[in-house]
Parts: structure tokens; C-alpha cells; sequence
């Protein structure tokens, strides 16, 4: 089936002298791995080696057939072009780092909207501003909401905060915080 959507490329593999495997997160149908034939070589093609950087948002075209294989790319352009991410160091490294971890943390090959909008939207944010010193911490902290870990802070009057359950008690037990790290 012919799909035209929204990508961020969470990986990218070397796959033998010339060609590549492309993990990425579409907008339309969650987590899909692509194969790229001759992503090494010098032709050229529409199909640049440069827009498969980790965290990279695209627009693709691709047929996918859904069976559990390999799908191609019929047509691939960069969504946003990053002004800064790609030269600054820092986010750079941020970016390399966060885009690790969301790769390890998503298994389930099916269409998630609101954590493709949260990605985006983040990636977006870091490009745009410059104090980004705690936002690794921050995206980690608002990833586990997707990721079905967040804790529960319903009931954040009391003043300890129980590590193993993920939720505030009034009182403190062996693996609780103290109030001060609460």
C-alpha cells in the first residue's frame, strides 16, 4: 500500500559494502524498518545518505506491504531542516543519546499519533532554543508517559515518594525518598 507520512529516523544500520536499514518512527504506522539499496553510492539519487541522521523528521513516500519484511522507500525529503542541532555539539550529542533510547524503548509496530507529536514537538523545541541544559532529563521524565511508567502524582500532599509502586505515601518506608528529595 502506497503511504505518504510524517517519519523520524531512530536508526540507521550499515548493511553490507553499499546499502542501509533504516529504522523509523512514521506518523501513520508507528515503528517500520526500510531498506535502502546503494545508500553509499555516487549516484545520485533522491535518496541522500545525509537525511538518515538519528532524529532526522521526514516526509516519505513508501510502499508498505505490512508483512513483516523490509519496506522501500518510493520518495524521501527532509519535513524541517534542522538550524542548529546539526552544529551544535551539545544537542548534537543530545540528540544521538535520546534518539539510543527511544530506539531500545519502542517495540510495538503500530500507529501512535500522540507519541509522534511528542517527538516532534520536541525536536522542534530543541532546534529553536538555547537553554537546553536539563532537557535530556525532561524528555526522559515526559517519554515514560508513553512509555507506561510516569508516576502517579494524584496525590502529591504527602510527603514521601515510594520508588518501587511510582506513587506518594504519607509515610516513609524502605525505598521511599525523604521528603528533601521528594
Amino acid at each position: 500500500m502506497q503511504t505518504k507520512t510524517k517519519a523520524i529516523v531512530l536508526s540507521a544500520i550499515k548493511y553490507q559494502e553499499k546499502s542501509l536499514i533504516v529504522k523509523c518512527f512514521t506518523q501513520s504506522d508507528g515503528l517500520k524498518s526500510y531498506f535502502i539499496p546503494s545508500a553509499f553510492s555516487s549516484k545520485k539519487s533522491n535518496q541522500k545518505i545525509a537525511y538518515f541522521q538519528p532524529f532526522n523528521l521526514l516526509e516519505i513516500e513508501a510502499n508498505h506491504k505490512n508483512k513483516g519484511t523490509l519496506e522501500h522507500f518510493k520518495e524521501v525529503k527532509l519535513a524541517y531542516n534542522y538550524q542548529n542541532i546539526n552544529t551544535d555539539i551539545v544537542k548534537s550529542a543530545m540528540v544521538f543519546f535520546l534518539s539510543e533510547v527511544v530506539h531500545n524503548s519502542i517495540f510495538e509496530e503500530e500507529k501512535n499519533e500522540n507519541l509522534f507529536s511528542f517527538l516532534e514537538t520536541s525536536l522542534l523545541w530543541l532546534d529553536a532554543n538555547d537553554s537546553i541544559s536539563n532537557f535530556h532529563l525532561i524528555f526522559l521524565l515526559e517519554l515514560t508517559k508513553f512509555l507506561g511508567f510516569y508516576p502517579q502524582i494524584q496525590e502529591t500532599d504527602f510527603a514521601y515518594f515510594e520508588m518501587i509502586d511510582g506513587v506518594f505515601s504519607p509515610f516513609q518506608g524502605t525505598s521511599c525518598l525523604n521528603e528533601h528529595e521528594t
